[in-house]
């Protein structure tokens, strides 16, 4: 009987389950290497969204979002006699 012969004889590689993007996805795992995929993926991450915002123009001002009517100093700094909790009625 030869060694080759039959279904056992040689051992053949198989192909990825998942395919070859999940082959690829999975190797920083296999090696070991998660961290420094994850610090990569991090920084470029970082690195395009600040670029992003040192390179994005100014708001217009007729394009500024609405703001609220600012109370009057005054208003705030004294209080009316009447909204007191403490003031006796009639």
């Amino acid at each position: 009987m030869s060694r080759g012969a039959g279904p056992r004889g040689r051992r053949s590689r198989r192909a990825p389950s998942g395919g070859l993007l999940a082959w690829t996805l999975s190797l920083p795992a296999r090696l070991h290497l998660r961290w420094l995929v994850i610090l990569l993926v991090t920084g470029v991450a970082m690195g395009a969204y600040g670029r992003v915002l040192l390179t994005a123009p100014p708001m217009p001002p007729s394009r500024a979002p609405a703001t609220a009517p600012a109370a009057t100093p005054a208003a705030t700094l004294v209080p009316s006699a009447a909204a007191t909790p403490t003031s006796e009625v009639g």
